[in-house]
């Protein structure tokens, strides 16, 4: 026995399977990302060979002693500070400073060491939880110097702070994520002001009258001048994924609801369906374009290099460091997806040497790859 739907049926049939397949499509595309952030956020499992267990954070003092903030993601684990000294040679690791506290002002061993500076010889600042942590290495033992902030939202407080800067002059400029703007504290820890931000901020770099900031959950950098009071220029196209869902996710319902009601039910499914397929393909097409070089997915850490012309960023779920001049403009890019030399999953924190050389923290692949500044693979630490 056969049925032969009608016409209406064969196209509400046919929106229905471009439907799926769009939003399969989409799924596909966002998966290894999804699979990556569970893997290394829920799912226990073996430390790897190296000293390293996903990086975030690193810093090289003037004496070239590198410092890696390890998080090492998944089951809670305590984070720690990897020590290498000039010659890449591993020096120690330690996980624990006498009079740390977490933002609630309780003692804790150190908590997730993001994206650190480098003060001076074997002093160190760096993101915590909720606050800032300034360390010194006096005879290879780790000293607090002071703990910069506390949870909260009031003036000098801070709800997931991710990145810090250091100014000329000292004062430091930290990202408060939660709360939608930057904090700045002078060289003792005293917070002097903050200004707000149109989204969460996740790293700040401070370079002369100019402050610049990743909004990477849009996927684009914004340059602000030194108050933060005017917007300079733009570095990226700011995604539209989130408004298309915003708008398909009301829109299609709505519909759905209006003409079910008037009992059009053919009409009520086929704009339903074709609200769907069209909302999951500009998102799509956002997600494309954000990989096209100078634009960015997921814009992280950025650092200016010694000669003072280039700008460079690690581009997280695009797996590699584009760079650009101090205006924005688009030079080159280096790296790709993967686990091979010169391969990232998810780049973080950069830093240069006295040499020269390109430090690239390289998260999922716990390792730190060292390139030349046009991005020419040299070495690697793990």
């Amino acid at each position: 026995m056969s049925v032969r739907l009608s016409k209406t049926g064969q196209r509400i049939g046919i929106a229905a399977l471009v439907a799926l397949s769009l939003l399969g499509a989409a799924f596909a595309l966002f998966l290894p990302q999804i699979r990556s952030w569970y893997k290394h956020t829920f799912v226990k499992h073996a430390p790897p060979r190296g000293h390293l267990w996903s990086p975030m954070g690193m810093a090289i003092d003037p004496e070239g002693n590198i410092f890696v903030g390890d998080q090492r993601a998944g089951g809670g684990r305590a984070s720690s500070i990897t020590m290498y000294d000039r010659n890449r040679k591993f020096v120690m690791q330690f996980d624990h400073v006498d009079g740390y506290t977490n933002g609630d002002g309780q003692p804790a061993p150190i908590s997730r060491g993001l994206y650190m500076n480098a003060l001076g010889p074997r002093h160190l600042i760096f993101v915590s939880t909720n606050n800032l942590a300034e360390i010194q290495l006096e005879n290879g033992v780790p000293r607090l110097v002071r703990m910069i902030g506390s949870h909260g939202s009031g003036p000098g407080q801070m709800d997931g702070p991710e990145g810090s800067s250091i100014d000329t002059n000292g004062d430091v400029y930290a990202t408060d994520e939660h709360n939608r703007r930057i904090n700045v504290f002078d060289r003792e820890g005293r917070f002097l002001h903050s200004f707000d931000l149109p989204q969460d901020p996740q790293c700040v770099l401070v370079r002369g009258d100019r402050v610049y900031v990743s909004l990477n959950k849009r996927n684009f950098i914004v340059c602000y001048t030194k108050d933060g009071k005017q917007e300079q220029f733009r570095i990226g196209t700011e995604a539209v994924f989130p408004y298309i869902c915003w708008v398909m996710g009301i829109a299609a319902p709505v519909a759905l609801a209006i003409f079910g009601v008037l009992r059009k039910w053919r009409l009520a499914i086929g704009l339903f369906l074709g609200i769907l397929a069209a909302g999951t393909l500009g998102c799509i097409a956002d997600y494309l374009y954000h990989h096209q070089p100078g634009q960015f997915r997921l814009p992280d850490y950025m650092c200016v290099s010694p000669d003072q012309k280039s700008l460079y960023v690690s581009d997280r779920w695009n797996h590699r460091v584009q760079v650009f001049d101090l205006d924005g403009h688009f030079k080159f890019t280096f790296g790709s997806p993967g686990s091979g030399p010169g391969e990232f999953q998810e780049p973080k924190q950069i830093a240069f040497d006295r040499d020269g050389n390109v430090f690239v923290v390289d998260r999922l692949n716990d390792r730190v790859q060292i390139f030349t500044p046009e991005g020419k693979l040299v070495g690697q630490l793990d």
